[in-house]
């Protein structure tokens, strides 16, 4: 492997983390020098030290990169943003043991949205900015952060990006590499900032505007207050929180193509059929499944809560209105489900997809046609496109990696002293990114009483949530030729 180009590149990804801290201190200041100011501007000189370093004596590299060389950047720049990324914590103090420092900074980075804070409104802004600024860093996503820091090697590129993006949208947008770069920020910049300005109109300060509009376009999670989006006990931010979510869950792709060029190949993408009637499904049951046990007499409420809770663990950015933990066990697995299937690929959420649990349910059924008569040519078709078996078989086993993991960390997580219920629905947030869990580390509690060694672990759960599976495992897999 080339580590002149490793490094380097890396340290470009860790000058954009610079670039906040710096930033996240220039809020500090702006609110009288508050007690975040020299931790955010300490951390910002060590991690800007460390990312020109190699900027500056690595100055031969070749434009050529190996698919390895970019799997192992994309791993360790994503790696090493989260451990800088503790730095404002840990040097902050307060409730940030290493431990916390680090599930809080992996946390943010990954869009996952988990914290250990037990008092969230105690901190200063400016480490309140640097939670929520990791949420914008980290909802570009991998495809993105990728296409910005490789150089000009069109075949890697193009690799990478099929770890994210799938074939099944793609015939529906056709753009190349660099274009892709351009339209996901095109429209994740565009969203952030509609998003600020509905929740300033709303009644939000504008602190609170431009920090939450990072969480819920990211699909985040962050809030700056103890009670989430439900502190300001508005039905007007809530809604704005909702539709952000939502649209955040769908392809980047699809948006960009449905507005530019006005054919609305966004609703007509089976995927993004799919996956609005499991939502439509999944709210009408957890609707009906409140109202049935009397968890709420009012069946506007009971329908607003069932809408909001729904999108938000669908869309794994897990903002809470309510304690979801005290619902139902009927409404409690409605909800695990799509936390685990989450939204679109080509969007900011994370989970297993719903382009992947759409495939697999065509596969299963074009099996069972087969075994009838098994003379029959049955195809999987996504769409205009045709489904492979090696797509399928990839796919297949992606989902089988995916619970196996899960199912590993969950029994990790009991053998550190949780119970099951918190092992299990944890990993299940872990991996999927999507934050709160149910039981004590449900919506409206925290991650404070887990146990150290499972905190650490969790925190890399959520990176191989993040990079994807196969990223991940590739790193190590692969062998230098």
């Amino acid at each position: 492997m080339n580590l002149r180009v490793i490094t380097k590149n890396i340290g470009l990804a860790l000058l954009v983390d610079a670039l906040f801290m710096f930033i996240s201190a220039l809020v500090a200041a702006l609110y009288h020098f508050d007690s975040s100011f020299s931790p955010l501007l300490l951390s910002g000189f060590l991690t800007l030290m460390v990312a020109v370093l190699p900027l500056v004596f690595v100055t031969r590299t070749t434009t050529r990169i190996t698919t390895r060389e970019g799997l192992v950047i994309l791993f360790f720049g994503w790696f090493l943003s989260c451990v800088f990324g503790l730095l404002p914590y840990a040097l902050w103090g307060g409730p940030f043991s290493l431990e916390n420092a680090w599930f809080e900074s992996v946390s943010g980075f990954t869009a996952t949205g988990a914290t250990i804070l037990e008092e969230i409104e105690s901190l200063p802004h400016g480490l309140l900015f640097w939670r929520n600024a990791t949420h914008f860093i980290g909802g570009l996503g991998v495809v993105v952060f990728m296409m910005m820091i490789l150089p000009s090697s069109g075949t890697v590129k193009l690799k990478i990006r099929h770890l994210e993006v799938s074939e099944m949208s793609a015939g529906e947008y056709n753009f190349r590499s660099n274009k892709i770069v351009k339209v996901v920020l095109t429209v994740y910049l565009t969203m952030m900032a509609a998003a600020t300005v509905l929740f300033i109109i709303a009644g939000l300060p504008v602190f609170d505007a431009v920090t939450h509009a990072f969480s819920v376009v990211a699909t985040g999670g962050f809030s700056t207050r103890n009670a989430s989006i439900g502190a300001y006990g508005s039905r007007w931010v809530e809604l704005i929180a909702m539709f952000f979510m939502l649209m955040s869950s769908l392809h980047y792709g699809l948006i960009y193509s449905s507005i530019a060029g006005r054919n609305f190949n966004l609703f007509r993408n089976p995927v993004v059929k799919f996956f609005l009637t499991c939502l439509g499904i999944g709210i009408v049951m957890v609707f009906g499944g409140l109202l049935i046990t009397g968890t709420y007499t009012n069946p506007l409420e009971a329908f607003w809560q069932a809408m909001f809770n729904v999108i938000s663990l669908s869309s794994s950015t897990g903002m809470a209105t309510v304690d979801t933990s005290v619902w139902p066990a009927f409404c409690v697995l409605i909800l695990l489900f799509l936390s685990i299937m989450c939204g679109c690929s080509g969007s900011t959420t994370g989970g297993l997809k719903a382009d992947r649990v759409w495939l697999l349910l065509r596969a299963v059924r074009a099996q069972v046609v087969r075994t009838i008569h098994p003379n029959a040519v049955i195809r999987v078709k996504a769409g205009n496109t045709v489904a492979d078996t090696e797509q399928i078989n990839s796919i297949g086993t992606y989902t089988i990696l995916y619970f196996l993991i899960l199912f590993i960390c969950a029994v990790y997580y009991g053998g550190c002293g949780m119970d099951l219920e918190d092992s299990f629905t944890a990993s299940c947030a872990m991996v999927g990114n999507v934050g709160p869990a149910f039981g004590t580390v449900g919506s409206l509690e925290n991650y404070a009483a887990v146990p150290v060694f499972a905190k650490l672990m969790m925190g890399l759960e959520m990176i191989v949530g993040r990079l994807g599976l196969y990223a991940f495992f590739a790193v190590f897999a692969l062998r230098r030729k």
